[in-house]
């Protein structure tokens, strides 16, 4: 995908035409209101010029009447403070600014996080609400209340806080604190697009079951450039009961399938909680093996610390760990991989994908195949995570979780 430098017309629009009121400036209820989270207070903050463009070029003979388009935009700027923004699709006047704020917040800061949201179903109240959620992001994994002076990426949305580039070293909104935010805000999503890594893991999907109808993204690491907002905008909108292909295609085709992409149906993760938990006693005696050999040639989609860290390799292809687990088990395998099924009505294998400087993933570690790749990760607690050589206690952290109650872990010894 190829991104332009936002114009300084534009940068203009965005900073004009603000209202510092409450006033609802749009009193006709829309049939959908989809709201761009943009936590782009990071390292992420250079793309966020080409993301607005291409969000107000898909914008152009799409949007109609009866939809809204809203970007909350958050990132580094010694001048610009954080702004909502309605996206008009009018060639004349493309960008509304509908609120700026006076100061910085934490926007990871969950009170922040609820209250932007908030604000802007106030301003742009509809019938239905999308939301995308732009920024960096490691699944389920649960920073600590008292974090590293340079943590990994953890969990959804570091802001810096400092208006200036420090790497990533702020603070994260983790999953089960964004559940209790749309709690609060009593709103059930059309769809979360989650245009961020690692974000389609069974812990996640389970967490955000009541709150929205589906989730959309990869279980990987994504490029910087992320989705192709011009190409995409008309399938946020679409009233197709299967509106979500377009977006996943969309998606697929830029980086020419080398993308693992999934969607899943939210209401079904109840079933499949119940069928993984049907089917943990056979995949605990899988992990009884050992470490090396229960998760040799196994799909994973991250290992922070670089290619050759063993140890610290998690969310392992939910589908590829039970299929092998299970091979002995054919009948059982094909009643687990019904309710996967049903839960993920779209999916996008990859042989490989982007991954960080580091190299995080190793693909000579595994092979890829539409059978074993599910497209969806799952996190498996193995004896590994408790050395004093993993980076966080990811054993104990999963147990925060509502999945691992859910499919019960405790009672194979987890």
């Amino acid at each position: 995908m190829k991104h332009f430098l936002i114009s300084i017309t534009m940068l203009l629009l965005l900073t004009a035409c603000s209202k510092d009121s409450d006033e609802n400036p749009e009193p006709v209820v829309a049939q959908r209101t989809v709201i761009v989270f943009i936590s782009g207070d990071n390292t992420l903050s250079s793309y966020t010029g080409g993301d607005l463009q291409e969000l107000v070029n898909g914008s152009y003979n799409t949007l109609s009447s009866s939809n809204r388009l809203v970007v909350f935009v958050d990132r580094i700027s010694n001048i610009e403070k954080p702004f909502i923004a309605r996206i008009t699709g009018n060639y004349d006047h493309p960008v509304d600014t509908l609120y700026k704020y006076s100061e910085d917040p934490y926007v990871s800061d969950p009170s922040v996080f609820t209250e932007v949201l908030g604000r802007i179903t106030k301003l742009c109240p509809a019938k239905e609400y999308g939301l995308i959620l732009w920024g960096h992001a490691t699944g389920w994994c649960i920073e600590k209340d008292t974090r590293p002076a340079a943590a990994p990426r953890r969990a959804y949305g570091i802001d810096n806080g400092n208006r200036a580039y420090n790497g990533n070293k702020g603070l994260w909104l983790n999953i089960p604190d964004m559940r209790t935010c749309f709690e609060q805000l009593g709103i059930k999503w059309k769809f979360i697009f989650a245009d961020c890594c690692n974000m389609m893991g069974a812990e996640v999907a389970y967490e955000l079951r009541n709150h929205a109808d589906y989730l959309i993204g990869s279980p990987s690491e994504i490029p910087g450039f992320g989705a192709p907002y011009h190409k995409i905008v008309k399938y946020l909108f679409s009233q197709s009961d299967n509106f979500y292909e377009g977006i996943i295609d969309e998606y697929a085709n830029t980086y020419s399938n080398y993308l693992p992409l999934s969607v899943i149906r939210l209401s079904e993760m109840e079933r499949l909680a119940s069928a993984t938990k049907a089917v943990l006693p056979a995949v605990a005696e899988h992990l009884k093996q050992g470490d090396d050999v229960a998760t040799k040639g196994i799909i994973y989609y991250y290992s922070p610390n670089g290619r050759n860290d063993n140890i610290n390799k998690t969310m392992y292809d939910m589908n590829d760990m039970i299929r092998t687990a299970l091979l002995e088990q054919p009948e059982a395998y094909e009643t687990w991989h019904q309710a996967l099924l049903q839960a993920v009505p779209k999916r996008v294998t990859a042989p490989m994908w982007e991954t960080m400087n580091t190299n995080t993933v190793n693909f000579n570690d595994f092979t890829v195949t539409d059978a074993k790749q599910g497209c969806v990760s799952m996190f498996f607690p193995l004896d590994k995570y408790n050395s004093s050589s993993c980076l966080y206690p990811y054993n104990t952290d999963i147990q925060k979780m509502q999945w691992y109650q859910a499919v019960g872990w405790s009672t194979v010894g987890y």
